[in-house]
């Protein structure tokens, strides 16, 4: 009788948990493990199998048969025994998603074949989906998301607004719009926990159809959502996965920010009009989001089918491609 193989998923925040738990779920035996005490209830995982590894952790690693995480190995040194299993968390920012680091990976399981192509010339991948559709695609999953947000006015359409943080956030120039849109939309702000620590988001509590939902989950608000606001977020893309439309919000001066996370070949840039709706000028915005609505996501079928492979169960996905892995000598 075989075994059942030891897979240990490594986890260091609350995004990692929600976004990995599909494919935990499918891995018979599977084990959170985490380097701290605190972060079993901070992440949400008390009632689920885990271990608190404070010291010696790549040493406790290695006694898995297969290790699983959005991060690097302990130390930035390859594991030796145990298979080091990287899983894409998103697209954007390509200099640094498909970047060298990715080499410290014995697989990485991929969305779609857009990001196979990608990382295989730092490691064996494959093409398992987006974790978080099995979640998005539950019976009950909208209805679930509705009850964890506030109320929402339902004369309105609601509109998530979630930009990425740092030199690339489209905040600083564009949060001074948000509650002027307030007055015709529900807005539902979802920033980056850097945003919060920041101030910038004090704005919200100015309008009661503008609300501040950081803390909650980012497919929850996508789902009660008519339409996606962004700039060069990794939340584009669970936009589309989700079948929502898209609107860019261009910021002033990007170009001087390329580097290592991005730059123009990077897909938000380099298929930035193919992705959705693009916006430069503040009062272009409303007339946008009516655009997309009306229009629905502009994602052709074809990108979208290379960025996101659909199984019926992308942990099912997930437990055949740890299979060949293991397999792999």
């Amino acid at each position: 009788m075989t075994k059942p193989l030891r897979v240990a998923f490594y986890v260091r925040n609350r995004f990692q948990v929600l976004h990995l738990r599909p494919i935990f779920r499918a891995v018979e035996g599977a084990v959170w493990v985490v380097a701290a005490r605190k972060d079993v209830d901070g992440f949400g995982i008390t009632s689920e199998r885990h271990e608190v590894v404070r010291f010696f952790l790549r040493r406790r690693l290695e006694q898995f048969d297969a290790v699983v995480s959005h991060a690097g190995p302990p130390r930035g040194k390859p594991l030796v025994r145990a298979k080091f299993i990287m899983v894409q968390y998103g697209y954007a920012k390509e200099p640094y998603n498909f970047g060298m680091w990715r080499k410290k990976a014995d697989a990485i399981c991929a969305y779609g074949s857009y990001a196979v192509v990608r990382f295989e010339p730092h490691a064996p991948a494959y093409a398992i989906g987006n974790p978080r559709r099995d979640d998005f695609s539950a019976e009950g999953f909208t209805a679930t998301a509705k009850a964890a947000l506030p109320a929402l006015n339902p004369d309105k359409p609601v509109v998530i607004y979630a930009p990425t943080w740092g030199d690339l956030s489209s905040l600083p120039q564009w949060s001074n719009v948000l509650s002027d849109l307030a007055r015709n939309y529900t807005v539902l702000v979802k920033a980056h926990h850097n945003s919060l620590r920041d101030g910038q988001l004090d704005f919200v509590a100015s309008h009661e159809d503008l609300h501040n939902v950081s803390d909650v989950d980012l497919m929850q608000a996508i789902a009660v959502s008519d339409v996606m606001v962004s700039d060069y977020s990794g939340a584009i893309f669970d936009a589309i996965l989700c079948d929502k439309p898209v609107v860019l919000l261009d910021v002033k001066g990007i170009e001087t920010q390329y580097g290592a996370k991005l730059d123009v070949t990077s897909i938000e840039m380099a298929q930035r009009d193919a992705l959705g709706v693009r916006v430069t000028q503040a009062d272009e915005i409303s007339g946008a989001i009516d655009r997309a609505i009306a229009e629905g996501p502009r994602v052709s079928d074809a990108l979208k089918a290379a960025l996101f492979f659909t199984p019926p169960s992308v942990g099912d996905a997930f437990v055949a491609a740890l299979g060949v892995i293991m397999a792999r000598s």
